[in-house]
């Protein structure tokens, strides 16, 4: 079951119109590519998406590129909107959302369920998580990362024994339990969770009569079952990226441009899907282009681009520079303009001559500009 109901506020103006999983990324994919890709590539073939807010966009993408198993395979990839089955209100908390399709669950009635996060970038084989909380007996499983404990503070930190079972799980906590073998580092939820069934919809059920709790998994489900159940943390060895703020949106894109890219998306026996708009290759004219990933269907008439993605379908005209830049599906560049930490959404027109990313006070009139100065043009902006 993939998360997919967040407001993403924190990403607008990229979520007014679409919900988070389905914001694009490195200008061919979609966010939730990563964990669908994650799924399939383990051979899970009986993925939920629990969608809410704004799910069009998310609702044809999985239409369009994800439409991939034959009604007698026993395969299916279907979303689950908040129903009124079992309470009158949307999804309330990721833990609520769960619950609110426990009728579907017990359709099902598997061993286990993996429980995901439609907002994260990572490649992860479930498998190895499946055969450690076999090997454990465990009753849940925590996917976890390690990461310097001066940072883990951002995070859902989780204290573990040195058998990596789980003795606290913390939501932000000032001062982050130490690993046992490193005091210098801590371990942070990933978001992933693997259930034996049973267990779970006791959790859920005990959870959904609390008044008082919120309905999440890392601040209310998790905590209570950790005295009482065999629940274990699995240590990821990896590139992980929640996309939750602008920040860490431009911050993930530009990673897949270093020389060291966080992770392949190109090995045959890995591979990310994902829905491919039908564009022509791309034509390129006196343009220079250095460390950038250029998608098919462009029309790029010259100027400079640096250190930047350009989506499929994208115009540029003479004489543009563009720098540490994202630029969506079907926008246009006008002739000389100046972009510099840009985010372009799809389909928007950026005048003649126009610069964004040399003045804060004039792009903050006009523009939202993230904490770290990342600017970001909503989706179909023109100045005319």
């Amino acid at each position: 079951m993939i998360l997919c109901g967040g407001k993403g506020e924190r990403l607008y103006p990229l979520t007014r119109d679409r919900a988070k999983p389905s914001v694009p990324f490195l200008g061919s994919y979609r966010i939730i590519d990563f964990s669908l890709s994650n799924s399939l590539n383990s051979g899970l073939r009986k993925i939920a998406l629990l969608t809410q807010y704004k799910s069009l966009s998310l609702e044809r993408h999985i239409l369009y590129g994800w439409n991939i198993f034959h009604a007698e395979s026993g395969g299916y990839i279907v979303s689950l909107p908040a129903q009124g089955r079992v309470a009158d209100h949307w999804y309330e908390g990721t833990a609520d959302a769960v619950f609110q399709n426990i009728y579907s669950i017990q359709q099902e009635n598997p061993a286990a369920i993996l429980v995901l996060s439609g907002d994260h970038v990572y490649q992860a084989d479930y498998r190895k998580i499946i055969r450690f909380f076999l090997e454990k007996k465990a009753e849940a499983v925590i996917l976890a990362k390690t990461v310097p404990r001066a940072e883990a503070s951002r995070f859902g930190v989780v204290g573990i024994s040195r058998d990596h079972r789980i003795t606290d799980f913390l939501e932000k906590p000032a001062k982050p339990p130490s690993l046992p073998w490193d005091k210098k580092s801590a371990l942070v939820s990933m978001g992933v969770y693997l259930f034996r069934t049973p267990i779970l919809i006791k959790a859920l059920i005990q959870d959904a009569k609390n008044s008082l709790s919120s309905h999440d998994f890392g601040k209310d489900v998790i905590p209570r079952l950790i005295d009482r159940h065999r629940v274990y943390a699995y240590l990821y060895d990896g590139y992980w990226e929640d996309i939750g703020t602008i920040d860490a949106y431009w911050k993930a894109n530009m990673a897949f441009l270093s020389a060291s890219s966080p992770c392949s998306l190109d090995e045959k026996a890995w591979p990310i899907r994902t829905y491919k708009t039908r564009y022509g290759p791309s034509h390129i004219q006196h343009a220079d282009i250095r460390t950038s990933i250029v998608g098919s269907g462009c029309r790029i008439r010259g100027g400079t681009i640096r250190n930047s993605i350009i989506a499929p379908g994208v115009e540029i005209l003479p004489n543009a520079r563009i720098e540490s830049s994202i630029i969506f599906e079907g926008a246009r560049i006008g002739r000389g303009a100046r972009l510099r930490r840009v985010i372009v959404d799809k389909f928007s027109r950026i005048p003649d001559h126009f610069e964004i990313g040399s003045s804060e006070k004039r792009d903050g009139a006009n523009f939202m500009i993230s904490e770290g100065g990342v600017r970001v043009v909503p989706k179909g902006w023109s100045d005319e």
